[in-house]
């Protein structure tokens, strides 16, 4: 089971409203939450949204999605997770890890 969750893959962006997007192995992500706050999503949010924490050097594909400084790398990126990103599936099970706030 560990092997499969390493494996998995997770489509995250910066903001709800980013056009790019990146993958993030699921054991990567940590402090999920449901946010309703613009908080590290900038600009207002319409609705409250799924996110968590991943250090830049995780990305997987979308090198766009974050210009790293390899002098002060790496760095702490809070993401958005979105039902239209991913499978119902692995939404479900993102929630069930989430923290309540």
């Amino acid at each position: 089971m560990a092997d499969m969750l390493r494996e998995e893959l997770v489509v995250v962006r910066r903001r709800w409203n980013d056009a790019q997007s990146a993958r993030v192995p699921l054991q990567a992500l940590r402090e999920l939450a449901i946010r309703d706050d613009p908080g590290g999503i900038c600009g207002p949010i319409p609705r409250p949204f799924l996110t968590a924490r991943a250090w830049c050097d995780h990305l997987g594909t979308g090198d766009g999605l974050h210009p790293c400084d390899a002098a002060t790398a790496p760095h702490e990126l809070e993401l958005v997770i979105l039902e239209r990103d991913n499978p119902p599936d692995l939404m479900v099970r993102l929630r069930s890890l989430r923290r309540c706030r």
